[in-house]
């Protein structure tokens, strides 16, 4: 098992104060131009869940666009959402799941799932002209009804949406060196920055981004813990990239 007694805090540079977009500058992101293409580093067993994301969203041109988060937990489910690929898609699969699904937990929402989803990528692909080329996962972690084990689950464009169980044990994506369960948590910083040096080398189309903050959500019967596990170095240097593309004053 990872040690669930490291779970380490943030020393972040304080914040400069903050800067509005003015009401009639406010650029709103879309699926069009903001693409999260994640890191998604996850353990499991039947008493717990640990997923950890980063939090850089870029456009389709691969420039750094917002920081968002890119697991929900939604504590009347027990469950934890997060995806990978598409920008915001799996954030709004977790609203529709929390503001007009009637389910009562994990594996009463799987049955709903694949079909949410298909009619939700459908909606992506006409509204925002998505590229075919482009794909997402999103994956289900929590309590289950019957028993209230961890139960896991996957969803994959590539695969119609069609629910996956998700084995216990250790998941990364993209791909890097796994470290032993034990020492999990300490070496989340080196494992995400071995997966963005990884995508560095690969051609831009084919790369997935990573940057921003490691966001942990540790899920256990007692509730579910979040906190940002460590910050890349160019986090400030992403956020100025940020603030260049958008015209800033006062309100």
């Amino acid at each position: 098992m990872f040690n669930a007694s490291y779970l380490p805090t943030c020393s972040c540079a304080p914040q400069p104060a903050l800067r509005l977009f003015r009401r009639d500058a406010l650029t709103l992101l879309s699926a069009h131009n903001a693409i999260t293409m994640s890191s998604l580093i996850f353990w499991t067993d039947p008493e717990q869940a640990l997923v950890v994301t980063d939090t850089l969203a870029v456009t389709p041109a691969g420039l750094p666009s917002t920081y968002c988060s890119k697991a929900i937990y939604l504590p009347h489910l027990r469950t934890i959402i997060a995806g990978t690929g598409v920008g915001m898609f799996s954030g709004d699969w977790a609203m529709a799941v929390n503001n007009r699904l009637i389910v009562k937990g994990i594996q009463n929402l799987d049955y709903h799932t694949p079909n949410g989803l298909r009619e939700l990528w459908q909606r992506y692909a006409t509204e925002h002209s998505v590229p075919e080329d482009l794909t997402t996962t999103v994956y289900h972690f929590g309590f289950a009804e019957d028993g209230g084990s961890i139960h896991s689950y996957a969803y994959r464009s590539t695969n119609n949406f069609i629910s996956e169980r998700v084995p216990y044990g250790t998941g990364v994506k993209p791909p890097c060196t796994v470290p032993e369960p034990e020492h999990l948590v300490e070496s989340l910083h080196s494992m995400m920055k071995e997966q963005r040096a990884l995508q560095l080398a690969r051609p831009d189309r084919e790369r997935v981004y990573i940057g921003g903050q490691g966001i942990m959500m540790h899920l256990t019967r007692s509730g579910c813990h979040t906190s940002t596990a460590f910050q890349f170095d160019d986090y400030e240097a992403q956020w100025d990239d940020m603030m260049r593309h958008r015209t800033m004053g006062p309100e």
